[in-house]
């Protein structure tokens, strides 16, 4: 960013800090704080999706929207759209967290034995009041798309502080390390945090719904695929919504 761009943003800064009687000295505090910081964090994740879109998709064949900023009562909370221009076909695509702690090696585990992480798919206690059910559940046809990365999975649950704490487990950072074949820790952290993975809910689905904390397999998982296979994906859903249009 160069010195014109940031002096730009240094005034929409103190421009948002005057219309929202918020003080400037404290502004980054504000931003820091435990409860606020969260919520920033799965903003800018649903932002860093929507640049990735841009970036995969050919701009004359699909339409990249940030979608409902004000979610009403009883509608879903669906982060972005993607429309094919040529048909006009609307996919709903959703940002979700993987769940922190859940990067494990396999070795103790009952269900998987192999590395896997785990995804936050299910609802927040706000968005439950908004969707007026108790289910926390999201059923599979909410969302055509879900996206998320493991980066969420290495970082310390229930820590108190600004700070997002590593987990201790060097065993996890040397299976990291060989299944990205980077041994410095910041580019490992990096390979992680642009290691996107999206799923079709229907894929994954219980019942009609999607799990609540979905595994997903470090590598070679059948249904969570990576980012450079979703146009085709994409292509098949429209396909899919044009057929059930015609019965």
């Amino acid at each position: 960013m160069d010195d014109e761009k940031l002096i730009s943003l240094g005034r929409q800064v103190e421009e948002y800090c005057g219309k929202y009687l918020i003080p400037l000295e404290y502004f980054f505090d504000i931003l820091n704080d435990q409860k606020v910081n969260p919520m920033m964090r799965g903003k800018g994740m649903e932002y860093n999706i929507l640049l990735l879109l841009q970036n995969q998709l050919a701009s004359s064949e699909w339409i990249i929207q940030k979608l409902n900023l004000n979610p009403q009562p009883n509608m879903p909370d669906v982060d972005i759209g993607v429309t094919h221009r040529r048909t006009g076909v609307i996919i709903k695509v959703e940002s979700k967290p993987a769940v922190r702690d859940s990067m494990k090696s396999g070795k103790r585990s009952k269900k998987c034995k192999i590395p896997h992480f785990n995804v936050k798919c299910h609802r927040s206690r706000s968005s439950l009041k908004l969707s007026g059910t108790t289910n926390d559940r999201y059923a599979i046809d909410v969302f055509d798309i879900v996206i998320t990365n493991p980066m969420n999975s290495i970082i310390k649950g229930k820590t108190i502080g600004p700070d997002l704490e590593l987990i201790q487990d060097e065993e996890i950072f040397k299976i990291l390390s060989n299944y990205y074949k980077v041994h410095d820790r910041d580019d490992l952290l990096k390979r992680i945090a642009n290691d996107w993975r999206f799923v079709i809910p229907a894929e994954i689905s219980e019942k009609g719904f999607i799990p609540r904390t979905p595994l997903v397999l470090l590598e070679n998982d059948p249904n969570w695929l990576p980012i450079n296979q979703i146009e085709t994906k994409m292509l098949k859903i429209v396909r899919d919504k044009i057929q059930s249009r015609r019965r």
